[in-house]
């Protein structure tokens, strides 16, 4: 038996797999009797006449992972359309035919629609079809107590329930029909190299992180992307929590640039907040005064829709094959080892659906399909959507989809940031007139600008000037060895206690993470050390010199306020005090 809304190839190919699955099964082949389900038809087989007999055994009840946001309103709502959609499909009609099968559409506060859906085997009597669907009603609050969707399949019939609308309202449709496109900027209608701002969110409640944590936790995040990482989440001293996560089909290069824009805007934005989300097209990043890591969260959110406030025909022709790709997807999703997953579904002959899912990779499987189909269900007006084109994006997740690709395929590279421009020499005498004197003005206007800035940083002393004025003439050889003392603090991870080795009569030692990948031992020198900045200098010019394949190599020294640092190559095998005194 066929869904009643599956076309016929659509029927004969799913009858088609669910044979040959219960052929090749070593089980069922053997078996007097088996059932299979698939979404769009079941098939069912036995030694024994069943015909005409009411079979609830075996059944299988499947659930919706998303919850509803109030199940004591929601469960007497359910159990109502339900009913009325077993009473329309064993409802008897005209002719020798009945109808067995029956969908209802049941509107729910804020654009929320609830699609039902009942069906039953045609050799049953209206009578017995009503009990049975009546036996699979009275197992919802089992199955599915406060989910968003829910389905009991047994031998003779079987219902359904979702936020959206899984199933068509016709059965046929044009290979030349087009659906409804919805119109984007130009700058979100395809694949963009530069990500570009959406929206931000900061709450209302007043912060009780400093800046300089706040500062600094927007440097490891900030130093993370320039490592080449696209997922990455940290915290200072437990005072402040901050993760970013770029789209997965991103190159590291692209990631780092959106991950550079949003700590830059989210710090302007959201400084005096306790906590802050910000989504560019190409990542998202978020902190907070409270540990929200692996926890699911769908609020705030951002959308960009075609909602319309009207009916549209043959609306549903778009929105079920969209649903069902989307819902199937998000359980891909959240089977995928980094939570993203791109599709193409072909609708016509002129269209392509494309879609795109992605989870904070800190979301258990379960979570994280959880999430999408929350989104399916809640934050897409089904009933009121004007066209095929749309994100929704989640702190924990989000997806979109539009009838252009608007993301690489893995392997593919992306393409040039700016195509070669044409050499022409033929312009028009106006715009050779413009192309000549704009720049004249604009450097006139520039140049005194140009000038009082070059007299001001001639006031300020440079990186080398100070280097000569430490270490004289040995500054040029110990110039790229001197690091920033925020490179220091990312590095360790503001000196956790993770990243602690040991401690000895000269200070401290710390594992780190320079942003190239290289692994270094971090000795900071106490501050309450005999040891000067003369004798630091002198140190330090000794072991830069001193380097041999029986010492650890030296790579670099910080010197700043009260603070002396020296880095050295990290070697797994070698004892604390190799650092400490070698």
């Amino acid at each position: 038996m066929c869904r009643g809304d599956v076309p016929s190839q659509l029927c004969q190919e799913c009858i088609v797999n669910a044979t040959q699955t219960l052929s090749s099964d070593s089980e069922c082949s053997l078996s007097e009797r088996a059932v299979i389900w698939y979404d769009e038809c079941m098939v069912r087989y036995s030694s024994n006449s069943f015909f005409s007999t009411v079979g609830t055994s075996p059944n299988v009840m499947l659930f919706n992972t998303a919850n509803v946001s109030n199940t004591s309103n929601f469960m007497p709502l359910l159990a109502s359309s339900m009913t009325e959609t077993a009473d329309e499909a064993a409802r008897p009609l005209t002719g020798d035919k009945n109808k067995m099968f029956a969908t209802t559409e049941n509107p729910i506060a804020n654009f929320q629609t609830l699609y039902c859906l009942a069906q039953c085997t045609p050799d049953l009597s209206l009578n017995d079809c009503r009990t049975c669907l009546s036996d699979a009603i009275e197992l919802l609050p089992q199955c599915c107590d406060g989910k968003q969707g829910g389905r009991i399949l047994f031998p003779s019939c079987n219902i359904r329930y979702e936020l959206y609308p899984f199933y068509s309202s016709t059965n046929a449709l044009s290979p030349n029909a087009t659906v409804p496109e919805t119109n984007d900027s130009k700058q979100d209608a395809g694949f963009s190299q530069d990500p570009f701002y959406l929206d931000y969110n900061c709450s209302s409640n007043k912060s009780t992180i400093t800046e300089k944590k706040f500062k600094l936790l927007l440097s490891y995040l900030s130093s993370n992307a320039t490592s080449g990482k696209t997922f990455y989440r940290t915290k200072v001293e437990d005072m402040v929590y901050g993760l970013f996560m770029c789209r997965g089909d991103l190159p590291a290069r692209l990631c780092n640039q959106c991950v550079k824009n949003a700590t830059d805007r989210i710090y302007s934005n959201c400084l005096s907040s306790s906590e802050g989300i910000i989504w560019y097209s190409h990542c998202l990043l978020r902190y907070s005064f409270r540990n929200f890591f692996s926890d699911m969260e769908t609020s705030p959110k951002y959308s960009h829709l075609n909602i319309t406030t009207y009916s549209i025909s043959d609306q549903n022709l778009f929105t079920s094959k969209l649903s069902n790709q989307l819902s199937q997807q998000a359980n891909d999703t959240g089977d995928s080892d980094d939570r993203y997953t791109t599709n193409k579904l072909k609708l016509n002959e002129l269209q392509t659906l494309y879609t795109l899912e992605q989870c904070t990779r800190d979301l258990s499987s379960s979570q994280c399909s959880s999430c999408l189909n929350d989104v399916i269900g809640t934050s897409i007006p089904w009933s009121n959507l004007g066209s095929i084109g749309g994100r929704i994006l989640y702190p924990s997740c989000n997806l979109r989809f539009e009838l252009f690709q608007f993301y690489s395929e893995v392997g593919e590279a992306p393409p040039p940031e700016n195509p070669p421009l044409e050499n022409k020499d033929n312009y028009p005498p106006l715009r050779r007139i413009v192309a000549i004197v704009v720049p004249i003005i604009i450097m006139l206007i520039l140049f005194p600008i140009g000038y009082f800035y070059f007299l001001k940083r001639k006031g300020r002393k440079s990186r080398r000037t100070i280097l000569r004025e430490n270490f004289g003439e040995e500054s040029a050889t110990l110039e790229p060895m001197r690091f920033e003392w925020m490179v220091i603090e990312a590095a360790t991870n503001n000196f956790s206690k993770d990243n602690f080795i040991g401690k000895g009569g000269f200070g401290e030692v710390y594992k780190g993470i320079l942003l190239d990948g290289r692994e270094v031992a971090i000795k900071r020198l106490s501050i309450n050390s005999k040891q000067g900045v003369e004798e630091f200098k002198n140190e330090v010019l000794l072991i830069a010199k001193l380097q041999h394949r029986n010492l650890v190599t030296f790579i670099g020294f910080c010197l700043e306020e009260h603070e002396k640092i020296l880095i050295y190559e990290f070697v797994s095998n070698k004892s604390l005090d190799y650092f400490l005194f070698g």
